[in-house]
């Protein structure tokens, strides 16, 4: 049971961490920096316009000036399109929330690593916040602010993870007759399975009955006192089957205990005499494998991910897609008649042409969570989550700019004096049961159509 509930509040950690890794990369952009500087007028809605955030990750954005006064505070309305100023009611009592906005002074260096997630429970809303200090493009002070970046825990996204995780979820506010530290005294939360910044899962497992066990996980504050219980059911099937099991075990390990205790003694003085050279090895072991690990996923060429991570990335964000119902777009870009490139300048300006390619399409992909791979060959590919066919197309038609941008001479092409490229584009949200397999068919058939209609062409799904 345990492991079911860490594994439906790895989904809360995992949805924060990417709204935070979305607030990082807005908070340290240096146009936003000389924004909270400078104040045009023009740079928010430029910056911000409905149909660039449509498919964001996520619902609030916001920008506080360094007194914690809302310079923007907006929510994404995706069914009337538009952006809308947050209900004054939400606002106020997400500006109540000022551990926030509580950062490292400007001297500090951990100031440009500083981050801080919450839950914020408002008077209708339930919120999952990152809050991030506006910094250089370095993440350097001073702090001229704070950008918010929320996503709103709604019933469809409950009812999604349950789907996803076959278990019975409901969310409720804890008691409000009893002060916050009194309750979180009677849950006894310093006895913890399991702690994150904004959750908490108790060790206590209880029987409901014949049919049901159930534990509790705790979605905590930015003071990391808890506000909401998530209520986690689980058949007790196959708890009563793995209870079974553990009281078996227990008699073996019993007698087979006995035996073992004379061994392990005479083992133990060695053991210990020899942990400290135990320790230095395993940190050195791990510094290896980290490396290896690191190297077994790169391309050597372009370095950007080779295909084995790519497929990974892709799995991962396939099962997350189906948990969270979010669209996925993935893009296949192939260099446009790339053999006669090699044939005219040669294979090692054909390595330079493919590493050049691959920044650029680097460059054109903007979101943190976005992923770009070497395919094979010539062939590129990138992984869109939380994106759906229009953001795709952006994204493709920047990346044949940012291409055409490079002006890398090619005489040997019937299309363009210069190397262009051909993308096959497809979006869909996945559903329980499918593989990621399907989306990468559709989008090698609509690269096979963008090269039969001439190359240098955008096909989608």
């Amino acid at each position: 049971m345990q492991k079911k509930l860490a594994r439906v509040a790895d989904v809360f950690v995992q949805r924060v961490e990417k709204l935070d890794s979305s607030a990082k990369a807005e908070a340290t952009w240096t146009e936003m920096y000389i924004y909270m500087k400078e104040r045009d007028r023009t740079f928010y809605q430029d910056t911000y316009p409905f149909e660039g955030l449509m498919n964001s990750a996520y619902d609030v954005l916001g920008i506080l000036d360094r007194k914690d006064n809302p310079i923007h505070l907006d929510w994404i309305d995706r069914r009337s399109q538009q952006i809308k100023p947050l209900p004054n009611t939400i606002r106020d009592d997400l500006l109540r929330e000022r551990l926030l906005t509580r950062f490292p002074a400007d001297d500090d260096p951990a100031l440009g690593s500083s981050r801080n997630l919450a839950v914020v429970q408002t008077s209708t809303e339930l919120l999952l916040v990152a809050a991030r200090p506006i910094l250089t493009g370095d993440a350097k002070g001073p702090r001229r602010g704070t950008l918010l970046m929320g996503v709103f825990i709604t019933q469809e996204f409950l009812d999604q993870l349950e789907k996803y995780s076959d278990l019975q979820l409901q969310l409720a506010p804890l008691s409000s007759e009893q002060p916050l530290t009194q309750r979180s005294a009677k849950h006894n939360l310093s006895d913890i399975a399991y702690m994150s910044d904004i959750v908490k899962i108790s060790p206590h497992i209880r029987v409901l009955n014949n049919r049901w066990i159930t534990g509790e996980i705790y979605l905590l504050n930015s003071d990391r006192q808890p506000i909401q219980i998530l209520s986690v059911r689980s058949p007790r099937l196959e708890y009563q089957q793995g209870e079974a099991t553990l009281n078996q075990l227990t008699g073996v390990l019993f007698v087979v205990g006995i035996s073992l205790g004379i061994i392990i003694s005479l083992l133990l003085d060695r053991a210990i005499r020899n942990q400290q050279l135990l320790k230095i090895s395993e940190t050195t072991l791990q510094a290896a494998n980290q490396e290896l690990q690191k190297l077994a996923n790169l391309d050597g060429l372009t370095q950007i991910a080779n295909r084995r991570y790519f497929e990974q990335v892709l799995q991962q964000e396939w099962t997350q897609a189906i948990c969270e119902q979010y669209p996925l777009t993935l893009i296949l870009c192939d260099v446009d008649y790339f053999k006669r490139f090699n044939d005219t300048y040669g294979h090692l300006k054909g390595d330079e042409c493919l590493a050049q390619v691959a920044q650029a399409i680097c460059r054109a992909v903007r979101q943190p969570g976005d992923f770009v791979a070497r395919y094979g060959g010539e062939e590129f590919a990138i992984v869109l989550p939380h994106t759906d066919l229009q953001g795709g197309l952006w994204v493709a038609k920047a990346i044949q700019q940012q291409v055409q941008n490079l002006r890398i001479e090619h005489t040997g092409s019937p299309i363009s004096a210069y190397v262009s490229v051909s993308l096959g584009i497809s979006s869909l949200v996945p559903e329980q049961g499918t593989a990621p397999e399907i989306l990468i068919e559709q989008s090698d058939q609509k690269l096979y159509s963008a090269k039969q209609q001439g190359r240098n062409q955008i096909v989608f799904y």
